[in-house]
């Protein structure tokens, strides 16, 4: 029985890691958004800090089935590496999403600059 529980606890802390990560990537996409990249950034760092904890879980389940044990087969351990793998493109894609809204709004400035020295002339 404490075999099982710890395994459940294991798939749990996974989910939570990998929600986690997904979380905190959403949380940056919309600091960047609004222009506020300290905290987009600071939000990158807490979901890369997040998807690593799920990976060692994710790589630790690896290591067990090939090193012979087996891996009982679970709709949550199927959850846990669909977040994760989710985690990972959303994180992927905030990243980039990132760098698209910094160019933005420089684009922006810049049109508003000239926008302003035209209506000076």
């Amino acid at each position: 029985m404490t075999t099982e529980l710890d395994w459940e606890q294991t798939l749990f802390t996974f989910i939570m890691h990998a929600g986690n990560a997904r979380s905190k990537a959403k949380e940056a996409a919309e600091h960047a958004e609004a222009g506020e990249w300290e905290a987009a950034e600071a939000c990158m760092t807490e979901a890369n800090e997040e998807q690593l904890k799920a990976h060692e879980v994710n790589a630790n389940i690896i290591r067990m089935e090939a090193g012979g044990q087996a891996v009982p087969f679970s709709v949550l351990l199927m959850h846990a590496m669909d977040l994760l793998l989710l985690a990972w493109s959303e994180l992927d894609y905030t990243q980039q999403y990132i760098t698209l809204c910094k160019r933005v709004r420089a684009l922006e400035t810049e049109l508003a600059e000239w926008k302003n020295q035209a209506s000076k002339k």
